[in-house]
């Protein structure tokens, strides 16, 4: 066999056992609708239950506090924490915490909106692409100061999240679109 028929197969097989493997997975991805962030959402993907109790340690203003993974998978797992990625749109796009709203540290034209849903959490989760979390600070510190009371920075950032296997979802985010992916 020629080694190219021989890739050929086995990116065959590769795709097909991925395939396999989504729709047999509790966490598979659905392909056959789009996905779409929670601010996209419109926020009803995750609301809060009425019965949660609000999260009380609150960060001091000029740092912000760290959670782990193993607690912010239980809170998304539960819907009791708004989740903000604070990575640039093409990391947004391959690949972020389900239902997080995209906030890069630059700014963003919905940031009031954003702000306004992040509300509805007693606990607010930043992250970023990147160990240090030094982005995923600076961004918590801008939501601490619009009046978020419970910020905190995923301790790990990204990379913990995708090697605990907590939930994730694909796609561009609505307000970026595609003209910031050109960039």
């Amino acid at each position: 066999m020629t080694t190219f028929v021989q890739m050929a197969l086995l990116a065959a097989a590769g795709s097909a056992l991925g395939l396999a493997a989504n729709a047999i997975s509790p966490h598979g991805v659905s392909l056959r609708q789009p996905v779409l962030s929670a601010a996209e959402a419109g926020g009803g993907a995750c609301a809060m239950p009425a019965s949660a109790a609000p999260v009380t340690s609150a960060p001091p203003p000029w740092k912000a506090a760290r959670i782990g993974v193993a607690e912010a998978k239980g809170l998304c797992d539960a819907c009791i924490a708004g989740f903000v990625d604070a990575r640039g749109p093409h990391e947004f796009a391959h690949g972020h915490i389900a239902n997080a709203v995209h906030l890069p540290p630059v700014g963003h034209p919905e940031e009031e909106a954003v702000v306004a849903q992040l509300r509805t959490y007693p606990l607010v989760v930043v992250y970023d692409g990147e160990y240090s979390c030094a982005v995923a600070d600076d961004v918590a510190v801008r939501l601490r100061r619009a009046g978020l009371n419970d910020v905190r920075v995923l301790q790990g950032a990204w990379p913990a999240w995708v090697a605990a296997k907590g939930p994730a979802s694909a796609g561009m985010c609505g307000v970026c679109g595609l003209e910031a992916l050109a960039k």
